[in-house]
């Protein structure tokens, strides 16, 4: 006991000192003694059991309350040909979490005075963007990033996707299913510069252009989830700054909250970087497959790379921002950044979970029924969720690389034991 007291001490007296310098606490990866102690080894003992029986190879969760980590674990393999534990500090693609750093970025940008919600998208581009159903009325910032643009995600990419494989498969040809084939193919065409394929996509002269690439309601009119909104979101920040996505998130997020595992760009793909997998339920059920990694053109709406650590960084200075004690942007930035922008007539969405992220949405960040503000993410060979409880100053950070619905067994876990902290920080109220 006195150890433990020894112990909490001197964590408070380094946090103390910590405050005192420019930089934001940072999030420990090293879990704290936590009066819910029993629940943290049941909660990893369910996650341990949900590892064995699923067939996700791996995945990482990080439990944070205010800034102590209380659970910080790997599950399974990054890699299971050569037996690469999953752990915390495995990069991994995040998918559509990516889209909450546009919105910070965006933010930034805001804040400096180089743009405004309201201004048209127009005033920043080489080229024109307007929807043939709506000419007159222009696209704005405000309806990139909440999802009101206009600007559709099924449009008709040719025979091979605007992307490029970054390796080759580890199956010879004869040894892969025929669809696992036919992804390889879909996916190993070329990467293209960011301005290149909005301008191939959304103009008159591009090649995949086509009035069908812009939905049937006007820009403004109502909420419908754009990937390609986001990515000329990520287009207008590197006009707007003169710098690349990847040089402006470096200088402006990813430095001052030292997220040194964190890139728009694939790192050496060595043994800290996962694996992607992928299955065929329908010809080999029960068995995954290691797909290819890959570059997309696309990749300001889901193609970050980062760790569970420095995602809990990430989440922790969005909790500090929505309590006004951000770092890397202002408090009137974190309230827009953080608080719904669209009326709820523009929403279709009446899912009240608590997990919903469809449910609200401020700039690209959502908002669940009860409060949380959360993202989710989903691509080939992965599934990822971050979000923070204002209530309970918990945030959560988990991904997997392997897109299955047990992923969904893995979040209800956490949120299940979630919900213990919240119903112990109400009972000491």
């Amino acid at each position: 006991m006195k150890n433990l007291k020894l112990l909490l001490t001197l964590t408070a007296f380094l946090v103390m000192i910590l405050s005192c310098k420019n930089d934001a606490p940072p999030v420990s990866s090293e879990p704290v003694p936590h009066p819910l102690q029993k629940e943290i080894d049941s909660l990893e003992m369910k996650l341990v059991e949900i590892s064995q029986q699923s067939v996700i190879p791996g995945f990482s969760v990080n439990i944070f309350q205010e800034e102590n980590m209380i659970f910080s674990k790997g599950f399974g393999y990054a890699d299971e040909v050569n037996k690469h534990r999953f752990t915390p500090q495995t990069k991994h693609i995040i998918a559509s979490i990516s889209k909450t750093f546009i919105g910070v970025a965006i933010m930034k940008l805001i804040e400096d005075g180089k743009l405004n919600l309201d201004d048209p998208v127009n005033d920043f581009l080489p080229f024109e963007i307007t929807s043939p159903h709506f000419p007159k009325t222009p696209i704005t910032i405000q309806h990139l990033v909440t999802h009101t643009s206009s600007l559709n995600d099924d449009f008709d990419d040719g025979e091979k996707r605007p992307s490029q494989l970054l390796e080759k498969s580890i199956y010879k040809p004869d040894e892969m299913p025929k669809e696992l084939a036919g992804d390889i193919y879909y996916w190993d065409g070329t990467a293209l510069a960011l301005e290149d394929y909005i301008k191939e996509v959304f103009t008159p002269s591009g090649k995949w252009y086509g009035e069908s690439n812009f939905t049937n309601f006007e820009p403004g009119e109502k909420y419908e989830y754009s990937n390609e909104g986001v990515n000329l979101a990520g287009l207008i920040i590197e006009k707007v700054s003169g710098m690349s996505l990847s040089d402006f998130s470096e200088k402006y997020i990813f430095q001052p909250l030292d997220m040194t595992s964190t890139s728009w760009d694939y790192p050496a793909l060595d043994s800290t970087v996962s694996k992607v997998y992928i299955q065929y339920e329908k010809e080999y059920p029960g068995q995954v497959f290691e797909f290819p990694r890959a570059m997309d053109s696309g990749q300001p709406c889901g193609d970050l790379k980062s760790t569970a650590d420095d995602l809990s960084k990430y989440l922790l200075e969005m909790m500090n921002g929505f309590y006004g004690k951000g770092k890397i942007l202002n408090s009137k930035s974190y309230q827009m950044l953080l608080n719904p922008l669209l009326s709820r007539n523009k929403i279709d969405d009446d899912d009240a979970s608590a997990l919903n992220d469809g449910y609200d949405v401020g700039v690209l960040w959502a908002m669940s029924k009860p409060g949380l503000r959360i993202h989710k993410g989903g691509s080939i060979g992965v599934f990822s969720l971050i979000y923070f409880n204002p209530e309970n100053k918990v945030g959560v950070a988990t991904f997997c690389n392997l897109a299955h619905p047990d992923f969904g067994v893995i979040v209800n876990t956490i949120r299940a034991f979630e919900e213990k902290i919240r119903k112990k920080s109400v009972a000491k109220k």
